[in-house]
């Protein structure tokens, strides 16, 4: 359904709050800076979000939708491990280069304490478990190294957010990393180490 010129302003707000919130930090944006770059007023924002805080629980419950959004769509079709695994690769990747800061968002959000983040992974809950449950069925069957499959999905999880937000560490390890032929670098490097993490040892008697 089409949204409403109110919902279109609420989500631009909350769109605008998100690349706020990643470039300065929460604690470094204000809802003034947030209201004059889509250009209303501080009223007019605090209409839709009576407080900082209810702007903030938005911006996590629209991030994590959205992720969600673009993992599953580019799960669709996907059966084999290392294609399910390099297909959220790729939706994370490709949704850093289209909004560079939502990355850095949910660096933020993981900042804020385990009650701010909590909210933004409540999104994805249906999400970690169907991985959890796809990562132990391949464990079963051998298609994948035998390991604990939540702290494994915690290990790639770091693996792609922290090659997105940690630039500092990145360029002070293997140099400047900027545009987007480093963020397809940086996407085959994990894509190459998430294949190593997933597969399971060489039968000594094969």
């Amino acid at each position: 359904m089409p949204r409403t010129g109110g919902q279109e302003r609420r989500s631009t707000l909350v769109e605008e709050a998100i690349r706020r919130f990643g470039r300065d930090g929460y604690q470094g944006t204000s809802l003034e800076a947030v209201a004059s770059a889509v250009g209303v007023r501080k009223q007019t924002l605090l209409y839709y979000f009576p407080t900082k805080e209810a702007l903030l629980e938005s911006c996590l419950a629209a991030a994590g939708e959205r992720l969600a959004e673009v993992i599953g769509r580019g799960l669709e079709g996907k059966e084999a491990t290392e294609d399910r695994a390099e297909a959220v690769i790729h939706a994370v990747f490709s949704l850093a280069a289209e909004w560079p800061e939502f990355p850095m968002f949910i660096r933020e959000a993981g900042r804020l304490g385990p009650d701010a983040f909590e909210r933004f992974a409540a999104v994805l809950e249906p999400l970690r478990l169907r991985a959890v449950d796809f990562l132990q069925t391949g464990m079963d069957n051998d298609l994948i190294r035998k390991q604990d499959p939540a702290f494994l999905l915690f290990t790639l999880y770091t693996a792609v957010v922290g090659s997105l937000t940690e630039a500092s560490v990145l360029n002070a390890l293997v140099g400047p990393q900027k545009g987007r032929a480093s963020l397809h670098r940086r996407e085959r490097e994990v894509i190459a180490f998430v294949r190593g993490a997933l597969r399971p040892p060489a039968d000594p008697g094969g």
